[in-house]
């Protein structure tokens, strides 16, 4: 279902984190999984996927302030 980034992508991901640092990029990506989480647990009513989603949210929140402390 899902595939792996191909090359532009990578190449814009990296421009993203070159442009704006690491922990900027991890946040959105946080914030990201929490917008998904609030959607499928309103309006598909899916507790166990927006419960994973949440889970993920919170699991890549926890590495923003190791990135921001490193200047990343």
């Amino acid at each position: 279902m899902y595939r792996d980034l191909n090359e532009d992508e990578r190449y814009i991901l990296e421009g993203m984190i070159d442009r704006c640092g690491l922990s900027s990029v991890l946040m959105a990506l946080s914030e990201v999984c929490g917008a998904k989480s609030e959607h499928i647990a309103t309006n598909w009513q899916d507790k166990d996927m927006a419960k994973d989603w949440a889970t993920l949210e919170g699991a890549i929140g926890c590495v923003v302030p190791r990135a921001t402390a490193r200047g990343l």
